[in-house]
């Protein structure tokens, strides 16, 4: 039947299996032929043999989607049947990264040095060579985790730049191949450390990229400050929203006065947070 939504959730083992919400569709990555690649690697075969229903959502949550946002399989898809206008539905976590910094280019930077030169190259392919120093994100076009739901029209996008980079981190005389595989170490909600190369986080901020800087999608947000923010940022609810608030009005006029009210107040909360590191932008 035409329309309708496949959520899928990515398992790898018994151990993640267990954690799968009955009312999604289990996407078998057992085998997990290339580790490195993470989620983007059953999300590749997917979209590379299987033919899209247009008028249908698709989803590719991780298994630690409910413990990253608290939400269950039934909510996200009473939410999704109801946004039926929309390209793109997002249940994007930690709205206050979303809200405290530029965009995902900067966040990634703060938390991985080199992030921000490599993505500049390669995401200056894309839209005319695009400007990272100038996307101003904000809870509405940021999503971590790729967790977010599309139609074909959008996901034709995003594996188009996804095509590219594995282009790029898989072809040895790349000027971007050595840059790709560069080991990144974070943390994870366990409050454990691992470590992924640099490739995974470009890939998972190729839909706010798109999103931000590319054609016009219809989105609609999960409403974001009902998701878990950092624990950074606990007691800041009302600072964080008003830094979004400041890059919302940022984009809808214009006004560079927003933006300089936005650097002016997230300085302090940094300050508060993160004493003695600075942010790029």
């Amino acid at each position: 039947m035409p329309g309708g939504i496949r959520a899928f959730q990515i398992f790898y083992d018994d151990e993640t299996k267990a954690l799968l919400d009955p009312d999604f569709e289990p996407l078998d990555n057992s085998r997990n032929e290339r580790p490195d690649w993470y989620e983007y690697w059953p999300i590749r075969a997917f979209l590379s043999n299987t033919r899209l229903d247009d008028s249908a959502y698709y989803g590719f949550l991780s298994p630690r989607f409910f413990e990253k946002t608290r939400l269950g399989g039934r909510k996200v898809m009473e939410f999704l049947q109801q946004a039926d206008g929309a390209d793109v539905v997002t249940f994007s976590p930690f709205p206050c990264h979303a809200a405290a910094f530029f965009n995902v280019f900067e966040q990634g930077e703060f938390f991985h040095r080199g992030l921000y030169d490599v993505a500049s190259e390669f995401f200056g392919e894309f839209g005319g060579g695009a400007n990272l120093d100038a996307l101003v994100m904000h809870s509405g076009n940021t999503v971590y985790s790729n967790f977010f739901f599309a139609k074909a029209r959008f996901w034709k996008s995003w594996k188009g730049i996804l095509d590219r980079l594995f282009e790029l981190a898989e072809t040895r005389t790349s000027r971007l191949y050595i840059p790709m595989k560069e080991p990144l170490e974070y943390a994870k909600e366990d409050g454990t450390t691992t470590v992924a190369q640099m490739k995974v986080f470009i890939m998972e901020r190729a839909v706010s990229f798109l999103l931000a800087a590319g054609e016009e999608f219809a989105v609609r947000n999960y409403p974001p400050f009902e998701l878990p923010m950092s624990p950074k940022f606990a007691g800041k609810r009302d600072v964080v929203v008003a830094l979004d608030a400041l890059k919302l009005a940022f984009c809808r006029t214009g006004d560079p006065s927003h933006l300089r009210r936005f650097r002016e107040e997230r300085k302090k909360v940094f300050a508060e947070i993160w004493p003695g590191l600075s942010l790029r932008l």
